[in-house]
């Protein structure tokens, strides 16, 4: 039987006159009869009204203010449920931090045992919101353990963004069909349904034919199913529209056949992209010929396989001054162009940016340095460092590192990476303690190193020991203590420097952490021991590429090609690819696709995000990276 809301009993209770409230629990006891029937005054009364009042506008904080004064107005059982539910609250308005402190700095009488769960369970969802991602998943209780049909499907909730965020979407997936029992609403269906879809979105088509052929409930296989229509479909609606029609003939009775499938097929009507030209414009000529070569490779190779969108192509030599470059796009769209790539340089896509209004769509490979209000139709894509650094603190927090130290170059791409991850790091609750730079051009990186320890004042300390008692002493220098990671921006041959000069100075125990840039093309595992325990990010094409058709085919297409360039071609496929779904990503945030440089969304000012894998080295070779050990004792139980 679904279990009355909590709303409603307050709402009988006072209508009774009887005290005793509960909170989230509907299935559980009434109270325990402290109080007398008559203890409710008329105006706590309508302080209860106006909290729910409140609740219903989604003024969170102020809903929390007065369950705040009700929580002590009122003695148990009731102060539990008012302390529970102005923590509720603080967690509704997303203030994590607020929610968390409030819970904790309650004396152990204030919850009662009966409601011990619901506060874990608001605790554990702080946890995951201020990105501590383990603590929380290890904090939840089993799904069986709680009583109340909300506090379950907020645990569920919980435990599915957690598992997603540990890079488990298949049970992420499973966790939100199990939600679907306890929502009440057809707009929280609507939403849980777009998250089941962006869970299995994140898994590899591979990984999805797999469980296809492994036992899964009708449930779990009509959504697999559904979402390699979508793939195989590269949501074309006329390719689409005979195969859901098919899937409807499986699955009539699936919870996506009511509206989520048809959603999906007229949504792929309205928003799809079809071109029928496109204009790629690359600075062939110049410094950047190179990269231009091997995105237009990626990109012609993607346009020949493709056998749906059939647009005409036409390649320019763009021109990287801006007035030349702004003649040669008005020039391609007079010449027929109704969508166009490019340009790659900043300075172009900020001029791009500061025109009132593009006349087509326009998906330009690089991102402008102002990431303000885009212009209408454009869109920006390319392979950003600061989107890894930012990922980077997401992880390095998840994996439970609170203090961090930053080594990087002393350039202005060392500044910008260490000043990406700096600010995500803080942002979500962690602390920079120290920050250096090194001499990218030099090999020698001590004096960065033992500055960045704290190693050159420890050595001063002992310089004036030995001189305040006159002769010489013993000396082990230390190295700071107050610290749990190291974040590097380097490259492969820096990198291969800096771990041995961080083990040298008694820095061996630290986990270093980096970005895609240190990521070796030497393919020698002798020469890539020097990388061993670093943890980096790289884009799928690199890591998991042993079943990747594009990877092998363009591997043997430009087998002689450059190996530091193949993010490039990466980009260039996915750069066609993406064209007929970047409106669809654009006006679905929630929505991402697995691409060959990530999973990709776009968020609402029309820039590519992209999520990338995590890996380290060992023994000079590159591996994914699995979850914690500790990670294996975290409950995915669904009940």
């Amino acid at each position: 039987m679904r279990a009355i809301d909590l709303k409603m009993i307050l709402i009988l209770t006072l209508m009774l006159g009887i005290s005793g409230c509960q909170t989230g629990p509907q299935t559980g006891k009434v109270g325990d009869g402290k109080a007398e029937p008559d203890a409710i005054s008329t105006l706590q009364q309508e302080d209860v009204l106006q909290a729910f009042g409140l609740e219903d506008e989604e003024l969170w904080v102020e809903a929390a203010d007065v369950y705040l004064g009700l929580a002590e107005k009122y003695p148990q059982p009731d102060k539990s449920a008012f302390h529970i539910k102005t923590a509720l609250m603080y967690y509704k308005a997303r203030n994590f931090r607020l929610a968390q402190a409030y819970l904790e700095s309650l004396p152990g009488d204030a919850i009662l045992e009966q409601d011990k769960n619901y506060q874990t369970i608001i605790l554990a969802g702080s946890l995951l919101g201020i990105g501590k991602t383990y603590q929380s998943l290890l904090a939840l209780p089993k799904i069986g353990d709680i009583e109340d049909f909300q506090y379950k499907a907020m645990a569920l909730d919980i435990r599915s963004k957690g598992v997603l965020a540990i890079g488990k979407p298949m049970d992420s997936a499973r966790l939100r069909i199990q939600i679907d029992q306890y929502l009440n609403t057809i707009k929280q269906t609507e939403k849980n349904h777009w998250l089941i879809w962006d869970a299995i979105n994140r898994i590899s088509e591979k990984a999805i034919i797999r469980a296809l052929s492994e036992k899964q409930t009708s449930e779990m296989r009509g959504w697999l199913e559904l979402n390699l229509i979508a793939r195989r479909s590269n949501m074309l609606p006329d390719k689409m529209e005979p195969w859901i029609s098919q899937w409807y003939q499986v699955y009539d009775q699936h919870s996506a056949g009511a509206y989520f499938a048809v959603n999906l097929l007229e949504e792929s009507r309205r928003v799809y992209i079809k071109p029928a030209r496109i204009a790629l414009m690359l600075p062939f000529s110049g410094r950047l010929g190179k990269v231009s070569d091997a995105i237009q490779n990626g990109f012609l190779y993607a346009y020949y396989q493709d056998q749906e969108l059939n647009a005409e192509l036409e390649i320019i030599d763009a021109s990287t001054d801006p007035e030349e470059f702004l003649r040669q796009y008005q020039q391609a769209i007079q010449n027929g162009a109704d969508f166009i790539v490019g340009p790659i340089s900043k300075d172009l896509v900020d001029v791009l940016q500061d025109q009132e209004n593009l006349e087509v769509p326009t998906l330009a490979l690089n991102y402008a340095r102002k990431s303000q209000e885009t212009t209408l139709n454009l869109y920006q894509f390319g392979l950003n460092p600061e989107d890894e650094a930012e990922q980077i603190a997401n992880i390095a927090l998840a994996e439970g590192r609170n203090l961090a130290l930053t080594l990087v170059p002393d350039t202005d791409w060392g500044m910008r990476l260490q000043r990406a991850f700096t600010e995500r790091f803080e942002n979500l609750g962690g602390q920079v303690v120290g920050a250096e730079t090194y001499p990218s051009k030099k090999n020698d990186y001590s004096n960065s190193i033992k500055r960045l320890l704290n190693l050159t004042s420890s050595i001063q300390r002992h310089a004036l020991i030995q001189h305040a008692i006159g002769r010489s002493a013993s000396f082990d220098p230390r190295r700071r203590q107050d610290v749990d990671m190291v974040f590097i921006a380097a490259n492969s041959r820096q990198a291969r420097l800096i771990k041995p000069q961080l083990k040298f100075h008694r820095a061996q125990a630290l986990p270093v952490y980096a970005t895609s840039h240190i990521s070796s093309s030497s393919g020698s595992a002798d020469d890539d021991r020097d990388l061993n325990g670093i943890r980096f990010l790289d884009i799928p094409w690199m890591l998991d590429n042993s079943a990747n058709r594009d990877y092998q085919k363009i591997n043997q297409l430009w087998s002689g090609s450059n190996k530091r360039l193949s993010r490039l071609y990466a980009l260039g496929v996915d750069a066609y690819r993406l064209i007929p779904a970047l409106r669809r990503l654009m006006i679905n945030p929630g929505e991402s696709e697995l691409r060959n440089t990530g999973q990709l969304s776009v968020d609402s000012n029309g820039r590519v995000r992209r999520s990338l894998l995590l890996a380290t080295y060992k023994k000079g070779i590159t591996m994914l990276v699995e979850p914690p050990v500790n990670a294996s004792s975290i409950n995915t139980e669904l009940q």
